[in-house]
């Protein structure tokens, strides 16, 4: 029995997720377009895939965004400003891109009636200090003077979009993402906590932990993200609904500094620093991040299987292999 290609369109296609996704999908089969600012880096190994096309242009641009909704059985909205230096140091930016895309992209998707998958983000429960946090819970954030907030702001005003247009009739689900890891999730020395941390490892200097090292993250491995995200996209018990996906054990940023020294051999020093040393000042860190994931195991019997170690593991070979081959500091 042959079964139809679905056709996927993603926003932020050319993104960490957005590569994973895409490989995932033509996995399962179907056509994918991508579109991303980005160079191709991080689905070049897609590129010759005759079901796969990689667009390297603006969301903002509507009119080519249409083309690709028209054309799209399902359209996941995963393009955004997402690194907490920018958005601390280029707010209009941030909010800008983040919200006019948004936009965009789901004032088509009502045209014309096609299923839309938005990513959302652990951020937007912002500093909240009841946790593990559900779907419901409050959002508490810190004052609107402080740049920092404005993604998470972005990320639930587009919740808020969602939710809107679903009354309207829409077919959607959000995710919420927990510090989803693994190959190809930034540059080195860029972007998130563990390539930061990589970079210093794999060139043998002190490894900086911001003070006071014992805030808490749950890291999630991209396979486990990526077959949450599946499954919120194309089981219809999903629509409507938003899903926190990530795993529920926490690691302080000394213990993952510690376990990534010991997983890769490294023999870098660990030492503290300032936040103001990496980031704005004013900048407010968030104690404790951890996701209440019983409606994904309920709803969607999902549940992430990718301990830490190994996912750590599995990442830090990947980065090990580009060093030294190729300038992997820079996009």
């Amino acid at each position: 029995m042959s079964f139809a290609k679905e056709k996927i369109f993603i926003t932020g296609g050319g993104g960490f997720v957005g590569s994973h996704l895409a490989e995932a999908e033509l996995k399962k089969g179907n056509q994918v377009v991508a579109l991303d600012l980005a160079n191709d880096e991080k689905v070049k190994h897609l590129l010759n895939n005759p079901d796969f096309e990689y667009i390297s242009a603006d969301m903002l641009n509507r009119e080519l965004i249409e083309k690709y909704v028209k054309w799209a059985d399902l359209i996941y909205h995963f393009g955004a400003i997402a690194n907490v230096q920018i958005y601390c140091k280029d707010p209009v930016r941030v909010i800008e891109t983040n919200i006019k895309s948004l936009q965009i992209v789901l004032e088509l998707a009502y045209q014309y009636k096609k299923k839309i998958i938005f990513s959302s983000s652990s951020e937007t429960y912002g500093k909240n200090p009841k946790v593990p946090w559900s779907e419901e819970d409050d959002r508490v954030l810190g004052s609107t003077n402080k740049h920092r907030w404005c993604y998470s702001t972005s990320k639930a005003m587009g919740e808020h979009y969602f939710f809107a247009y679903a009354d309207k009739g829409l077919k959607m689900a959000i995710c919420r993402f927990f510090n989803f890891y693994g190959p190809r999730l930034d540059f080195i020395g860029q972007g998130r906590v563990v390539t930061c941390f990589l970079e210093k490892f794999l060139n043998n200097k002190p490894v900086e932990v911001v003070k006071p090292g014992t805030q808490t993250r749950c890291f999630t491995y991209i396979d486990d993200g990526i077959d949450g995200i599946l499954r919120i996209a194309h089981r219809p018990e999903a629509e409507g609904k938003v899903f926190n996906i990530g795993t529920d054990k926490e690691t302080s940023m000394i213990e993952l500094a510690e376990m990534m020294k010991k997983v890769g051999n490294f023999s870098s020093d660990i030492a503290f620093i300032e936040p103001d040393q990496i980031y704005e000042k004013g900048y407010e860190d968030i104690p404790r991040r951890v996701p209440d994931i019983t409606r994904i195991k309920t709803v969607l019997d999902w549940e992430p299987k990718t301990s830490l170690e190994n996912g750590l593991k599995i990442t830090i070979d990947h980065y090990k292999e580009l060093f030294g081959k190729t300038d992997i500091s820079n996009p």
